[in-house]
């Protein structure tokens, strides 16, 4: 699998200075919980559409798709690392990690603009599939050659602070 080889751990949880920007909003009103913060589903949301875009920026077209393929998530970890209310404005970035015949690991950022502070990240693994079978299927060559490009441009340096964080059980 073709991945990041890294120097050391990223210092902080702020995105490397080669992250693609793959997203820019400011929170809605209707993005508001009864906890005065932006819910839950909505930074799995803007990591969702971030994720499409990165897709969009390395490659993946329209045409591809109508070949039969696609890119399915099917593994992911959000961490909420600060939280945010109206009119915040938000940039999201994605790193690539990794990728091998049928996978893509990418790395994300939400950064609140403003405070210059990164609120939240994702961590995804997509599978390329074959949509008429529903099945995981080897990439084309073509998406093959676009992931090898991404990932000399998109990689971090860093290995991020957050990759792979395991989740601390209750003692």
């Amino acid at each position: 699998m073709p991945q990041a080889v890294y120097a050391s751990v990223a210092p902080d949880e702020a995105p490397q200075a080669n992250a693609l920007l793959t997203l820019e909003t400011a929170v809605d009103a209707v993005w508001i919980d009864y906890n005065g913060h932006m819910t839950e589903w909505q930074y799995y949301k803007l990591l969702a559409d971030a994720g499409e875009n990165f897709l969009r920026a390395f490659g993946f077209t329209e045409d591809y798709r109508l070949k039969g393929y696609s890119f399915f998530s099917v593994h992911g970890v959000m961490r909420n690392l600060k939280e945010c209310r109206i009119g915040t404005p938000l940039k999201v970035y994605t790193e690539m990690i990794g990728y091998d015949s049928i996978r893509l690991h990418i790395y994300q950022y939400i950064v609140d603009t403003l405070r210059d502070l990164t609120i939240a990240t994702g961590e995804h693994m997509m599978l390329h599939v074959d949509t008429r079978s529903r099945r995981a299927a080897p990439m084309q060559p073509y998406i093959s050659s676009c992931l090898e490009q991404a990932l000399r441009q998109w990689c971090p340096v860093l290995r991020p602070k957050g990759l792979g964080a395991p989740l601390r059980p209750c003692t």
